[in-house]
């Protein structure tokens, strides 16, 4: 299996490490690989501050990509994940209750993650964002207007916040706007034409090639490379189980509703080390005991087949 000891101390070296960056800085991952296009597209993005949208299945490296790509150009921040409670309160802001000096009750504006990277010209980063509401992304329309010089707040007063030049968004998302229809990404929203057309560029990721997926794995875990490479010729059955457009198939007839992602390959290899179990009931672990007990089966039967 390896050397699980060797393993473990490396693993434990990489989470002692002391990071690099200052207080609130966004730190390159030395482990991370970017995919040389998809990193070109972000840069040009990032430098001439056009919104830019990320698409691709979980745990690819979409937000990975775009926060080392941030940190490698000094970039700053302000990232929000979406979900399905994301309101405009948290985006655009809400009025507060305080006390002035002398006593007496105030109404200030607590402002939201959109406003506040509109305003000290940030990148807006929005991580899952086809999980929001799409009357969430109707309340971006004008923040995300490159053509617009300013925007109205209307939260318990009106405010017209100035925007900063290098205020820009950068979203991931799993689905290109027609929310969900492989039962894999439950819960994702439609995007509508209005919101999209905001994006000046989208790039479109799948996960990284096997040479690299292995390196990403052994870099990251110290586990040993023979291992990786059988995980990561088992995540590629279960991909090709579960796209079918991967191998040539229909859209639709996919036998799995179930993805393996580099992050759950981390995982397990985590697993593996941290456990010092065999693969096989690692994995049960790492990833099966959360999948459908149909695809899980099959799932199964490929890792025994690389095992």
């Amino acid at each position: 299996m390896g050397n699980i000891s060797n393993a473990q101390d490396f693993a434990s070296s990489i989470r002692t490490k002391k990071a690099q960056a200052g207080p609130g800085e966004l730190k390159v991952d030395p482990h991370f690989i970017e995919d040389p296009r998809a990193a070109k597209i972000v840069e040009f993005a990032l430098k001439r501050r056009k919104n830019l949208l990320i698409v691709g299945p979980t745990g690819c490296g979409k937000s990975s990509l775009a926060v080392n790509v941030m940190a490698r150009l000094k970039d700053r921040a302000e990232i929000f994940n979406c979900d399905g409670e994301t309101c405009t309160d948290n985006l655009i802001g809400k009025p507060w209750t305080d006390v002035d000096a002398e006593g007496k009750g105030i109404t200030v504006v607590a402002y939201g993650a959109a406003i506040r990277a509109y305003r000290d010209g940030k990148t807006l980063l929005l991580e899952e964002v086809d999980h929001a509401m799409p009357d969430i992304h109707a309340s971006l329309h004008r923040i995300m207007e490159r053509q617009s010089d300013f925007y109205v707040l209307n939260v318990g007063k009106e405010e017209v916040i100035p925007k900063h030049q290098n205020f820009m968004v950068c979203a991931t998302a799993n689905t290109i706007g027609s929310g969900e229809d492989t039962f894999i990404y439950a819960g994702t929203k439609v995007l509508n034409a209005a919101f999209l057309n905001r994006f000046a560029l989208t790039i479109r990721m799948d996960y990284i090639d096997k040479t690299n997926e292995i390196k990403v794995v052994t870099n990251k875990t110290g586990i040993d490379a023979g291992l990786a490479t059988q995980m990561v010729d088992t995540a590629n059955d279960v991909r090709d189980a579960a796209n079918p457009a991967r191998i040539g198939g229909v859209s639709g007839t996919s036998r799995l509703s179930t993805a393996l992602s580099t992050r759950d390959l981390l995982e397990w290899a985590d697993a593996i080390i941290g456990t010092g179990m065999q693969p096989k009931k690692a994995a049960e672990f790492a990833f099966l005991n959360r999948t459908n007990e149909t695809d899980a089966q099959q799932i199964r039967t490929f890792i025994s087949n690389r095992f």
